[in-house]
């Protein structure tokens, strides 16, 4: 027998005793949440230069609201790790104090959280106080001038300041992403490598997808994890596959130092099959991967059915959860979660 509680203010129904998801489901363990869509950067590859509408603040979960739902999905449907994104995270006020909650709740065993890094530098300590545990950084190029070209009018000291505060505060590992463009990954790739090898972080190179309306732009720039590995030309000592994580992760030797480096390849080498995530917008709204055009709605979920029904609906979504037949989408990068 379940025992049910809806709780006073919201009507989301808690269990306890209650009966796990099948089996025959995939398996979640990971959560991706976009505690907002605003972002103060309008970088090439995730939104066109005008941006996108904001979503309007009313129809926004509280931070509040993100904690219990977040509480919900770890309880039934076995979530352990808590990543938060955007737009810019760091951006939505009270970020500390919904690290601060999530962290706390009996089943989350990690919050981490991915930034630009623009506004890291004076917050990293109190965020690693809340109980944040890990930062993934974007960092696209070395050098000023094609940061700022790249992030349409970002500072490169203010992500390089932040990294370092990363660093004093124990946000660590860093993780440093990494987006390949065909024109300028020659370039930037040797400067990028002699970075991460000198402050010790992983760095990680992501293959260019298909977003919102820069479908020609992407198409133009893309170059795949391959053919970089194979002009490159840097000697690999030693390469994990396994695993669910997104990155196959290699150790090379880089200029007489070990640099380890994680290649992301969601449209030439599509790692679906082994994917545990889901991904929660500012909203509420779940969607099984980056690309679903489907999503599930969560809080009107919880607050108007029973658990039971509740539990079906959530099974029956999430056994939808396959691999998308294109990696692109209509939506902007900020609009989703990165």
């Amino acid at each position: 027998m379940q025992a049910e509680i809806a709780t006073a203010d919201t009507g989301i129904v808690a269990c306890s005793q209650r009966t796990a998801p099948s089996t025959s489901l995939p398996q979640l363990r990971r959560l991706r949440i976009s505690v907002t869509d605003r972002c103060n950067y309008r970088c090439l590859y995730c939104m066109p230069k005008q941006g996108v509408p904001n979503l309007a603040y009313a129809s926004l979960l509280s931070l509040e609201e993100m904690v219990r739902h977040v509480a919900w999905l770890s309880s039934y449907a076995g979530i352990s790790s808590v990543k938060l994104t955007g737009g810019e995270p760091l951006v939505r006020k009270g970020i500390s104090g919904l690290i601060q909650q999530l962290a706390a709740l009996p089943a989350i065993h990690e919050v981490s959280l991915t930034t630009n890094g623009s506004l890291l530098a004076s917050m990293a300590e109190g965020l690693k106080a809340a109980g944040l545990k890990r930062v993934n950084i974007s960092l696209d190029s070395i050098h000023a001038d094609r940061f700022t070209e790249i992030t349409r009018g970002g500072i490169l000291q203010h992500t390089l300041e932040g990294i370092e505060a990363a660093q004093r505060a124990g946000l660590t590992p860093i993780k440093l992403n990494t987006v390949l463009r065909r024109s300028t990954w020659k370039q930037e790739m040797p400067d990028l490598l002699d970075y991460a090898a000198s402050i010790g972080a992983e760095i990680r190179f992501i293959e260019l997808m298909r977003m919102g309306t820069e479908h020609e732009w992407c198409n133009s720039e893309f170059v795949s994890v391959d053919e970089v590995r194979n002009q490159f030309g840097a000697e690999i000592l030693l390469e994990d596959h396994s695993g669910p994580a997104p990155a196959q992760r290699a150790l090379l030797r880089w200029q007489g130092r070990i640099v380890t480096v994680g290649w992301i390849t969601p449209r030439s080498h599509p790692f679906c099959r082994r994917c545990d995530r889901l991904r929660m917008d500012a909203r509420g709204l779940l969607r099984r991967c980056l690309m679903d055009s489907s999503t599930l709605d969560l809080p009107h979920l919880l607050s108007t059915m029973d658990a039971p029904s509740a539990y079906r609906s959530f099974d029956s979504y999430i056994a939808g959860k396959v691999q998308p037949q294109t990696m692109e989408s209509p939506f902007a990068m900020s609009q989703i979660g990165g």
